[in-house]
């Protein structure tokens, strides 16, 4: 009997004890929170940490009359919410009251709208990117308009970063395509940080490069149909040169000439740039290295002879090895005239019959050129050039034998 009235007893002072207790208890609790502040703000997750400081509940609102509880994912240690901050209006800035429920001080947090002014445009002529009203931001994030993800880049145009990111741009241009720029977000770091959005995404375009222009050599003139709209890689310089009309193997290839050594040279050619087209595809143009100039009056190649009968003077000219498949072609400077191999008129000989030739045709003191005719190229036939030799040349003079002039 007295053991039961004791544990009654004691179960009465425990029960008074923890209610006693209870309110002080809380108080302390209450006494250890603190406003809500806020964490990192992330705009590429859209997410903020809301830290709650020892409060139970925290609340938000757009207007300080409407309150909501916040939801989200708790931090492991239960000190932050992970808020969703995706229906937050991005077109301009907007201002977010937070308060807890044991500390109700209002708590104004500004998220900041995205910058609307910056401008990306392309130079399609010297084929880079200019950002405008940017000028603190030290990268750009860009991606392709099928994909999503974003890369980011230097602004400094002399890291290898960006000279990478030009090479993947011109990668681009053989088929063209849609880049989308913006500069990154500087993520919030606390309540009075809370750092920029992304700016807003501006789409470039890269035109399609134009097809590599047609241009071909022809064997006999020893030049090319080049424009003044082209340009050609040189390599000597390590740079494209503007190229003229109808340049000669001389001027663009000289190493081909046999001169210079009869080298098999490739040139590379293109439609150069302008102030509203990038530079076309390259066209790459092997030019084989000449053959030296055949020998005349020397072996079974070309001879050379004059007649004279009581009505005039011919002189004679033959091409032992001439064929359809090895021609020879020859050409006469009368005197006083200048010789240009691309301006001359060339005779193709396809046989060896002697060629006798008048006095008017080729007049005393005339300079006759003779060569192996070249072959100009034919894909569609899988014909490949080949250059017209080295001429080798002499002086007409009925009263003497032709001199051959060095």
């Amino acid at each position: 009997m007295k053991q039961s009235i004791w544990k009654s007893f004691f179960a009465v002072v425990l029960f008074l004890t923890v209610f006693l207790a209870a309110p002080t208890i809380k108080a302390q609790a209450d006494a250890t929170a603190t406003a809500i502040t806020i964490g990192k703000t992330d705009y590429d997750e859209l997410t903020m940490e809301v830290n709650i400081n020892q409060n139970s509940i925290v609340y938000f609102s757009s207007d300080k009359k409407n309150w909501y509880e916040v939801e989200g994912e708790k931090s492991s240690d239960n000190k932050y919410y992970l808020m969703d901050i995706s229906w937050i209006p991005s077109n301009a800035d907007k201002t977010i009251y937070f308060k807890g429920d044991k500390v109700a001080t209002v708590v104004p947090v500004t998220i900041p709208g995205k910058d609307t002014s910056v401008k990306v445009t392309y130079n399609k002529a010297d084929e880079d990117f200019t950002f405008t009203n940017c000028d603190s931001a030290e990268y750009f994030q860009w991606r392709k308009s099928s994909d999503h993800h974003w890369y980011q880049v230097p602004m400094n145009t002399n890291t290898s970063e960006y000279k990478s990111f030009m090479k993947t741009v011109e990668s681009f241009s053989c088929k063209g395509a849609k880049i989308i720029f913006r500069i990154p977000q500087k993520p919030g770091t606390d309540t009075l940080n809370t750092g920029e959005r992304p700016s807003k995404e501006v789409t470039v375009t890269l035109p399609k490069r134009a097809n590599a222009p047609s241009v071909s050599v022809n064997a006999s003139k020893l030049i090319l149909n080049t424009t003044a709209k082209m340009e050609y890689f040189d390599t000597s310089k390590n740079k494209w040169v503007d190229c003229e009309k109808g340049m000669s193997v001389e001027e663009i290839a000289p190493s081909a000439l046999y001169e210079n050594g009869g080298h098999t040279v490739t040139i590379e050619i293109r439609v150069a740039a302008t102030s509203s087209k990038s530079y076309s595809k390259s066209a790459f143009v092997t030019i084989p290295g000449q053959a030296k100039a055949p020998e005349v009056n020397k072996s079974n190649e070309i001879s050379y002879y004059t007649e004279e009968s009581s009505k005039n003077k011919k002189f004679c000219l033959q091409f032992l090895n001439a064929t359809k498949q090895t021609p020879y072609s020859y050409c006469i400077v009368k005197p006083g005239a200048e010789y240009d191999v691309s301006k001359v008129t060339w005779k193709q000989v396809t046989d060896s019959k002697v060629k006798k030739l008048s006095s008017s045709t080729v007049p005393e003191g005339s300079t006759i050129y003779v060569r192996k005719q070249g072959r100009n190229a034919n894909v569609n036939k899988n014909i490949a050039l080949i250059l017209s030799s080295k001429e080798e040349k002499f002086i007409v003079n009925y009263n003497s034998k032709p001199e051959i002039v060095k």
